[in-house]
């Protein structure tokens, strides 16, 4: 059974969620949960009533157990009993923590407020089931619970994101709405071909039964942004994927990722992501790119055909390096190397 592509899994995959409950200490009083202002955060009443202290507009300020509220980054505010004369809650919140050093079109599609609950006529079948599964987790003491709470977390975050999908209008823009949208969701995530081509704007038109034209004004309508700009993010954030799981062949990576040659792969890396692939390498993996020069002495143009990277740094220290463990001084009294840039 072929399924179709899934963009929504690809996202959760390459963002690596990650739920880190939030501890606190004694309970202050009046009691107070701040949300964090540098990460999103996701929170359930386990027993009693909230009211959601925010400047955002909502169309709700109450949250009651069997509801999950999911705030992003940025959102200030805080959790508070409902009256003054409620007792404290009991709310389990977590951190979302991900990895998205250069961003995703998630990210910048998130509202600053969700909330759902499995009583909602737009919340998924599996979201009530799920839920009940957390809650009972917190009746008795039961060991491995802090494990599982995290992973069923992770799941109340994709449930949260489901509700979030089913209840666009069609006014709303944006990574969300092309995904809600029957006719070219799909296209978000169509993978490269083996031969290592990356699907064209053609491609996604024909997959989507549309002509080229109209495929792109319908994408640009919901998403804000065009087809060929999704393509070109999508391949540099691929490529930045294979790097962080500790791949270094350049030729391989510009390959799967559809480029031409690691000059071309290169340039179009930098010009998406703002560093080169060996300097995103060396930050993720906080050593320097490995490389295994060998052959006759390398001029500039040589020695970009061969590490690939056409930025003049990267020119420059592919080619100390090469010095150094050839044991034949420094690369500046070498030939054809490159003068170093304002």
């Amino acid at each position: 059974m072929n399924e179709r592509p899934d963009a929504l899994e690809d996202a959760l995959a390459e963002l690596r969620v990650r739920c880190v409950p939030i501890t606190s200490g004694e309970a202050p009083r009046p009691w107070r949960r701040e949300f964090p202002l540098d990460a999103m955060s996701l929170h359930v009443p386990l027993e009693g009533r909230c009211h959601i202290d925010v400047d955002t507009p909502i169309w709700v300020h109450r949250l009651e157990r069997g509801q999950v509220l999911l705030v992003n980054r940025g959102v200030a505010g805080a959790l508070r009993p409902a009256t003054e004369s409620d007792p404290p809650p009991a709310v389990f919140s977590a951190r979302i923590e991900l990895e998205a050093p250069h961003g995703h079109p998630l990210l910048d599609a998130m509202p600053q407020l969700v909330q759902a609950s499995p009583g909602d006529g737009a919340a998924p079948r599996s979201f009530g089931p799920l839920l009940e599964a957390f809650l009972v987790e917190f009746r008795v003491p039961l060991l491995g619970r802090g494990a599982l709470a995290a992973r069923l977390c992770e799941g109340l975050f994709i449930e949260a994101l489901r509700s979030h999908l089913l209840d666009l209008s069609w006014t709303d823009t944006g990574w969300f709405r092309v995904l809600a949208d029957p006719v070219i969701k799909a296209q978000l995530g169509l993978p490269p071909s083996e031969t290592g081509e990356v699907a064209t704007v053609t491609d996604l038109a024909a997959a989507a039964n549309r002509s080229p034209r109209r495929f792109g004004a319908r994408f640009r309508q919901f998403a804000g942004f065009t087809p060929s700009d999704h393509l070109r993010h999508t391949r540099a954030r691929r490529a930045a994927r294979l790097l962080r799981e500790g791949e270094t062949d350049l030729a391989r990576i510009a390959h799967v990722t559809g480029y031409r040659s690691r000059p071309s792969f290169c340039r179009a890396f930098k010009r998406e992501l703002g560093v080169s692939p060996a300097s995103y390498w060396r930050t993720v993996h906080g050593r320097r790119f490995p490389r295994q020069p060998d052959g006759p002495e390398k001029t500039r143009w040589d020695a970009e055909a061969e590490y690939g990277c056409p930025d003049m740094w990267e020119l420059r220290f592919a080619l100390e390096e090469e010095a150094e463990e050839a044991g034949t001084g420094s690369a500046s009294d070498r030939p054809g190397h490159p003068t170093d840039p304002e």
